[in-house]
């Protein structure tokens, strides 16, 4: 039998950025000290990919310390919340990930569906994108760009 090394590592990467958002949705949805509203800002915010609004994905957002926060994108918009949804972030410097992928065909059991989005983009350790939240409303904007 043989193997397409190439092929075999490409999902293999699609599998590391599945497994590392769902980790670290479980850990924020667990972790951190419980956000109140006196430390939280609201944050409605944009996306694009090479200057044109992404029509779907998730913000997931990791601060210096608290809780992180996450929010789905939609034609190109999103709203974080941290406890429940559209509830804001923890007041603070933010790294940010942005995961979009195509639905795949199988449902939940099947092969990852291809990233939409830049593979470094997909963490927020590596992505580059960072978002001050502040006391009151915040309106960032995430611009992502292909290689």
């Amino acid at each position: 039998m043989i193997f397409n090394m190439a092929k075999l590592r490409s999902r293999d990467r699609s599998f590391d950025s599945i497994t590392f958002f769902m980790i670290l949705s479980c850990l924020l949805a667990v972790a951190g000290c419980g956000a109140t509203g006196s430390n939280m800002g609201k944050v409605r915010g944009k996306v694009t990919l090479d200057d044109k609004p992404l029509a779907f994905g998730t913000v997931v957002t990791l601060p210096r310390s608290g809780r992180g926060a996450h929010g789905v994108i939609s034609n190109g918009a999103f709203e974080l919340g941290t406890a429940g949804n559209s509830d804001g972030a923890v007041i603070g410097v933010h790294k940010v990930a942005v995961i979009a992928q195509e639905v795949a065909a199988g449902g939940p059991e099947g092969p990852a569906g291809k990233l939409l989005v830049p593979e470094r983009y997909t963490n927020p350790e590596t992505s580059g994108l960072s978002i001050e939240v502040i006391a009151g409303d915040n309106s960032p904007e995430l611009k992502l760009t292909s290689p």
